[in-house]
C-alpha cells in the first residue's frame, strides 16, 4: 500500500500474527505500556486494524522491511475516539522490533504515512500521542515536523500513574491555513 526506499507498509495478513506477537511480548518494546501483550491481545489488535483498513482505508499498517520481507512491526494512522479533549482524531503511531531501532525506520515510515494521510485520505490534521517519558517516540514526532499541542491523563492508563501523563503532538496538512 505505501512504499519507501526501505519499507513496505501494507494491510495485515493472518500470517503476521507470530512475528507481531513476538514484538508485543518483548519488554523493551512495551516499556511505556502497562505490560507486554499476549498472542490473543495481538490477534485482537490485528483484527481491529483489519476492520479499520476495510472501513476507513487506513490503519496501523504492517511494516515490512523491503530487502528481507521481514515484518518489523507497525507504522500507520488510526482513528481514535477514546475520551480526551482532542478526540475524535486520527493519530499516527509505530511499534518496531528492537533490532530496527535507531535506524530511521519509524521516521521514514511515518513520514510516508503523513503524506498518505494528507494526500490520499485528505485529512487536515494528524496527531500523535506518547507517554511523556517516551523520549524516543517524541523525538520521532519532532523529526516529522509535529509540534507539541498539550498533555493529558490518558484514560486507559489511570491505573498506571507513571504512564498516565501523555503528550500530544500534531501536524496540519501542508498549505492548510491554521487561522
Amino acid at each position: 500500500m505505501i512504499s519507501t526506499s526501505r519499507l513496505h507498509l501494507r494491510p495485515w495478513r493472518d500470517g503476521d500474527l507470530p512475528a507481531m506477537a513476538a514484538i508485543n511480548a518483548d519488554p523493551r518494546v512495551m516499556a511505556f505500556f502497562p505490560s507486554v501483550q499476549t498472542e490473543k491481545q495481538t490477534e485482537e489488535f490485528i483484527g481491529r486494524q483489519q476492520q479499520q483498513q476495510q472501513g476507513r482505508g487506513y490503519c496501523y499498517f504492517a511494516a515490512e522491511q523491503r530487502a528481507s520481507g521481514t515484518l518489523i512491526g507497525f507504522i500507520g494512522i488510526a482513528y481514535q475516539d477514546y475520551v480526551a479533549p482532542f478526540t475524535p482524531c486520527v493519530d499516527i503511531g509505530w511499534r518496531l522490533h528492537p533490532d530496527f531501532w535507531g535506524q530511521g525506520y519509524a521516521t521514514e515510515g511515518a513520514a510516508a504515512c503523513l503524506d498518505f494521510a494528507f494526500t490520499a485520505c485528505q485529512l487536515t490534521e494528524v496527531l500523535a500521542v506518547a507517554v511523556r517519558a517516551n523520549q524516543p517516540s517524541i523525538k520521532v514526532m519532532q523529526r516529522l515536523g509535529m509540534a507539541y499541542r498539550t498533555s493529558f491523563q490518558h484514560p486507559a492508563l489511570k491505573a498506571y500513574p507513571a504512564l498516565a501523563e501523555c503528550v500530544v503532538y500534531g501536524i496540519q496538512r501542508p498549505g492548510k491555513d491554521s487561522g
